[in-house]
This record gives C-alpha cells, structure tokens and sequence, in this order.
C-alpha cells in the first residue's frame, strides 16, 4: 500500500499527465501574497521577510509539504515611481516527487493620477523537479522500464513568472502568469510537462468601527489541463493587532485561519483546513504556518501608499 500511495502521488505531481496541480496551493497566500506575485515586490517601502510551512493532510504518508520563503525590499531613488526588487524560494515534497524552485523578482511601481499604484514585475529562477526511485520499489509494475518514466531522477529547468499589482488604501488585485516558457520535462517522463498557471488575488479592507476591520479576499488558480481552483477568506481583525476568519477552497477545504502582530515588527499567521474532498473519509485535515518579519511595522513607508495585503 505504501508503494501504491507513493506511486499515486507520482502521478497526481505530473510526471505522466498534464490535468495535475504542479504547483502547491497556500491557505496562507492573503497574509504573503510576493510568494505567488512578483509585482508585490516594494510594496511596504522596507525590506520584508515572510517564511512558512505546509503540512497537507497531515497523517498520510507521502503527503505534500512545503516549505516557502521571500525576501523584498524597494531601491533607493527619487521621484514617485520606485523599483522593488526580491528572491522567493519554496521547496515542495509529495510522495516520490518533490522539487526546489529559486526566483530573483524585480517589480517597476508606478503611481496613478488617482493616487493607486499599478506595479508590474517579473520573476527568472531555476526548477529542480526530482524523483526518489526508491520509493517507487513495485517490480510487478515494472517502473524501472515504463517509457513513461525514464531513469534520469532529478532535471533543472528555468522559470519565468509575469506579473501585474494593484493596488490604493482600501483594495489590491494582482495577477500573475506562473512558468510562462512552459519547460519540459522529457529528461524524466515521455510526456510530461510544467503548465502555465493563471493566480489571480483580489482583497479590500472594510472599516466596521474605530477598532474593528473586515479583510475579505479571494484567490484562483487556473492551467492547462488542471481543475480550477477558487478560494475565499474573510477576516475580522481587532485593532490591527490579532484576526481571526472563515474561508472556503473549493471541492477542497474548510479553512480556519488566525494571524497575530506579537511585536511591531513580528506578525505570525496560521490556517486550519478542514477536509471535504474524497479524502475525508480518513480525516487528513491540514496545516500551514506563515511568519513575518519588516522593517516598518507592517506600516508602508517612503514613496509606498498602505495596502490591506500587509496591514
């Protein structure tokens, strides 16, 4: 069973069919959105940190983990225009199939005459996909000599991500074109291949009283071949200082979320989901823990205007 399992993973990860979900999805993406848009990059006008960790359906063996983290800050200059500059790195493990991805982003921030901000930005990096044979050991299936999967266990490939962020005091959008050169994968696998992917985020924040704030977002996942994938989360913060909300993947999981400010300059967020896929009949619920550290208190600062992203 365990070889089954780790086989199935295999499969579900691309290396032999293009309706995969070859890139993982983060419950916590509101609270970190430069991991999934380069364009992000500047934004609060100080260097700022974010690192965090996946435990999907956590109990099963092979399950998918990932572990991410980024780095963005904005050059010095003048003028109301900046540029923002960043490296996001994020290594993912599912069963057999894991991969190490490395992206440099730099993002132009131009201002509006309506007062927003519309920045475009690009990411160029390296993908490390590889395979572990060894825990594909099912010499009934013969793995070793499927055309589909060659013997080389691990290929690197560029990356390139295009990217658009907007975003005023009380809303952002972004939109970002993840693996726009669309690599091969034939050193590993007869057929497969890294798909194009569509991220498209929206959010606001709504002022309910003097200390009181609702931050609903919402967030696709779009490719070729793979099921789309929708999610929605409402927070309610107090203070600026602790939230807490409901959210909703779709055909997927219930999420419960939390995010915390500890110190001015520590804020901690954590996602709770609740299984409601085929899956739930065993239970493999998850979790995700996302940690950042700025500069500025979480408050934009120098040419930067706030944006709800980051408050």
């Amino acid at each position: 069973m365990k070889q089954l399992f780790l086989l199935g993973f295999a499969i579900v990860c691309g290396a032999t069919t293009t309706s995969a979900q070859q890139f993982p999805i983060r419950a916590t993406a509101m609270m970190n959105p430069f991991q999934d848009h380069p364009a992000a990059a500047g934004v609060l006008g100080c260097m700022d940190l974010h690192m965090g960790y996946r435990n999907q359906w956590s109990g099963i063996e092979g399950a998918p983990q990932t572990a991410f983290a980024n780095l963005h800050g904005q050059m010095p200059g003048q003028g109301d225009d900046f540029h923002g500059f960043g490296v996001r790195v994020e290594s993912d493990e599912a069963g057999a199939w894991g991969y190490n991805a490395v992206n440099l982003a730099y993002a132009y921030n131009l201002r509006l005459t309506n007062g927003a901000r519309l920045a475009a930005g690009l990411s160029a990096g390296f993908f490390q996909h590889r395979l572990d044979m060894s825990m594909l050991d099912m010499p009934e299936l013969q793995v070793a000599n499927d055309p589909a999967v060659f013997g080389n266990q691990q290929f690197i490939v560029p990356m390139v991500d295009a990217s658009l962020w907007y975003y005023n005091r009380t809303m952002y959008a972004g939109l970002t074109i993840q693996n726009v050169t669309q690599a091969s994968m034939e050193k590993i696998s007869q057929y497969g291949k890294l798909r194009r992917h569509l991220v498209v985020t929206g959010g606001s924040e709504v002022e309910l009283d003097g200390r009181w704030m609702f931050l609903p977002s919402a967030q696709a996942r779009l490719g070729s071949g793979v099921p789309p994938a929708a999610e929605i989360l409402g927070l309610f913060k107090y203070d600026g200082l602790v939230g807490v909300g409901l959210g909703y993947r779709t055909q997927s999981a219930l999420i419960v979320a939390a995010q915390a400010k500890i110190m001015d300059y520590l804020s901690i967020g954590y996602a709770y989901e609740l299984n409601v896929s085929p899956l739930s009949g065993s239970g493999p619920n998850s979790h995700e823990i996302v940690i950042g550290i700025n500069a500025c208190s979480g408050r934009s600062v120098g040419r930067s205007i706030p944006c709800p992203a980051y408050n």
